[in-house]
């Protein structure tokens, strides 16, 4: 059964204007977004964990996009959160350029396909400039959603 990150996505834990500047400070705004929506047993554990893997390599991918993601033992179920720097950060992307547009997704342990699956489509999405353009522009949480909406019936 296809994953539709709509139906990952809720209003709550979208945040289209990110305080943070520095990736250690985006992270931790991040896990904050996503603890709005509940799921995080424990936001700062949550944190720690994706700073762990993010030393491992960076989840800048480039384009403008940041994809922090962990297997935590801090949630039970898949959960995704999305913010937004319309001016960009700092954030050791591949391609040394700012990022705009970034999705934090925390999956249970023990969750590996379901993760990759939803990082997959994310990433396949994300290759598409007008898709990316349609998150930049979004003026509330209900349209980042709508646009994953139109996206996955494509």
């Amino acid at each position: 059964m296809a994953i539709n990150i709509s139906e990952l996505l809720n209003p709550a834990c979208i945040e289209l204007d990110l305080a943070a500047k520095k990736k250690p400070d985006i992270i931790k705004e991040l896990a904050s977004v996503l603890a709005r929506g509940g799921g995080v047993e424990d936001q700062d554990k949550l944190y720690k964990e994706l700073m762990k893997r993010e030393k491992m390599t960076s989840t800048g991918i480039g384009s403008g996009i940041a994809i922090p993601h962990c297997l935590s033992s801090q949630v039970q179920e898949m959960h995704v959160a999305f913010g937004r720097k319309l001016e960009g950060a700092k954030f050791d992307a591949v391609d040394n350029q700012p990022v705009s547009l970034f999705f934090l997704l925390a999956g249970p342990e023990g969750g590996h396909s379901r993760h990759l699956q939803v990082l997959s489509r994310l990433a396949r999405y994300l290759h598409d400039p007008g898709f990316c353009n349609e998150l930049l522009a979004a003026a509330a949480p209900e349209e980042v959603i709508a646009a994953f909406t139109r996206k996955e019936e494509e």
